[in-house]
């Protein structure tokens, strides 16, 4: 009985049968009688020169081609029918792909004898008249044999021919004696009428994975095709009896991924599967998976893209068990939102902030908070420049940026940074003895100073700059005149403090009196 169901599985799938007369890789179809049906007929209908009626009855030993019982079977040769040609049609292109060495583009009509490439990272996917799919994975080879369907005959006949690589079908219910959709490798066969399924060729190995339906496979050493059905897989190795089908793994769970991402390089973790030595991701434009735009392996569950645009897509992933075959798929929708990216932050003065230039950011948002932290910022302010310098207090604060799109929203924020504001030294005053100038101020214990003397309120002028491990300083007394004073801290940590409020020395020209005004307010 079990070889029985193969053998019916085998017709009703289509599939390479060897008969009388008949090239071992032909195929046939099953024609069933109908009332008035004679051989003489069916040849003015269906056959094609030079064959004639007689083949047919003498490869089906019908006695009376006048008389033909209704409901008979019989076997034609399909290359005895009156073939018509028809065209696929490229629905999805991605990546490196060619067709006869030439580059393909959306929309291009594929003809039988038709070899299709694809590079590393290239997708290419074609509709059949009847809107049956074939996706070609990237690192494939696969020619277009056959796209055709028989005159006077319900159905369409399609033949793929995968010399290395992968492919992934879903293919519409073929109806009519004729029908059928094959992918053959150089190690065995698969037919099929509706199903979705995926396909491997390797140099001496098939596989075939069904996820909906049922698939026929055969090769050389099988008299007979073995039945895949829903849920399983299998590994041909050439010149070897198929094994028996084994179950698909069960497809990850991705409900931890997140709905919207924020960087260019996605890393979406997700739980593993027991059994599963690898796992296989894809990501695509479609629900359909026709448009796929990248495709990767992975060792660990865990899915790693980059330098996809900007846009919403759909994540499928699936387990590989230790025979290479890939399991069950998991889908789930996300959005990549991570455009323009942040700027990086780079060396700023003491209590200040600075970026570098983001080339697609038309400005820059800035939000500093404390311990209310970013739902309501002490300071949420945009410019144009690439630095910033907050008057902010002594203490540590959290800052972020996000650069500004040309309509005045924000791309993603960066990552959240910290802000040391030291407190600087308390204002100096000034003492003239010996015709010498002697300026103290409060520190703390172990801080190194700063102190600069300038002619100008920019310190462009700089009269002293010198660093001193004591809160004093003592200057020649300069020529009388109006200069400017600040100073600021080292702690013993490395931290530096904002410079102190400039102060102004000036002295006065009847008198050697020196005065020192209190720190301007605001000077950072």
């Amino acid at each position: 009985m079990a070889s029985q169901s193969v053998r019916l599985l085998a017709a009703a799938l289509g599939l390479a049968i060897a008969c009388p007369g008949i090239h071992a890789a032909d195929l046939e179809i099953i024609y069933t009688t109908r009332a008035g049906d004679t051989l003489i007929g069916l040849e003015r209908q269906y056959l094609s020169a030079p064959f004639g009626w007689k083949g047919v009855k003498a490869l089906n030993r019908i006695s009376n081609p006048m008389r033909i019982p209704v409901g008979t079977p019989l076997r034609i040769p399909e290359n005895w029918l009156r073939a018509e040609p028809h065209t696929a049609r490229v629905v999805a292109v991605s990546g490196d792909v060619t067709m006869d060495g030439k580059p393909l583009a959306p929309d291009t009509r594929v003809s039988a004898g038709a070899v299709l490439r694809t590079g590393d990272g290239g997708f290419v996917t074609l509709a059949m008249p009847d809107e049956s799919r074939l996706t070609v994975q990237p690192g494939s080879q696969a020619r277009l044999d056959k796209v055709q369907s028989f005159h006077g005959l319900p159905g369409q006949n399609t033949q793929i021919f995968l010399e290395h690589g992968r492919i992934e079908s879903t293919v519409a219910p073929q109806r009519g004696p004729a029908a059928r959709y094959q992918i053959r490798t150089p190690s065995a066969s698969l037919g099929v009428r509706g199903t979705a399924f995926r396909a491997g060729a390797q140099a001496d190995s098939a596989q075939a994975e069904v996820t909906e339906g049922k698939v026929g496979m055969r090769n050389d050493a099988a008299a007979g095709a073995t039945a895949l059905p829903a849920g399983f897989g299998v590994v041909a190795k050439a010149g070897a009896q198929i094994p028996a089908p084994r179950a698909l793994l069960p497809a990850p769970s991705l409900d931890g991924v997140p709905p919207v991402f924020e960087r260019v390089a996605l890393d979406l973790p997700f739980p593993p599967v027991d059994k599963a030595v690898a796992y296989r991701a894809q990501v695509a434009r479609d629900e359909q998976f026709n448009d796929v735009i990248a495709t990767t392996v992975f060792t660990t569950p865990r899915a790693r893209f980059t330098n996809l645009p900007d846009g919403s897509y759909l994540l499928r992933v699936r387990a590989i068990d230790a025979e290479g075959l890939e399991g069950q798929d998991a889908t789930r929708g996300f959005a990549l939102r991570a455009r323009p990216e942040p700027p990086n932050a780079a060396d700023a003065q003491p209590g200040g902030l600075a970026w570098s230039a983001q080339p697609e950011a038309a400005g820059y948002r800035v939000q500093i908070a404390g311990d209310r932290g970013f739902d309501s910022p002490g300071v949420d302010d945009t410019t144009n420049g690439l630095q910033f310098a907050p008057a902010l207090a002594p203490g540590r604060h959290a800052w972020r940026i996000a650069s500004l799109r040309s309509d005045g929203s924000h791309g993603p924020w960066s990552e959240v940074r910290t802000l040391d504001i030291r407190p600087a030294p308390s204002p100096a005053t000034v003492e003239v003895y010996n015709q010498k100038l002697r300026f103290s101020w409060g520190g703390r214990p172990g801080q190194i100073y700063e102190v600069q003397l300038a002619r100008d309120e920019a310190f462009q002028e700089i009269l002293v700059d010198q660093r001193i491990g004591e809160a004093a300083l003592t200057l020649a007394t300069p020529s009388p005149g109006r200069y400017r004073l600040r100073i600021r801290a080292i702690d013993p940590d490395g931290g530096v403090s904002p410079w102190s409020g400039t102060q102004r020395l000036q002295s006065f020209f009847v008198l050697p009196v020196w005065s020192l005004s209190a720190p301007a307010p605001g000077t950072p």
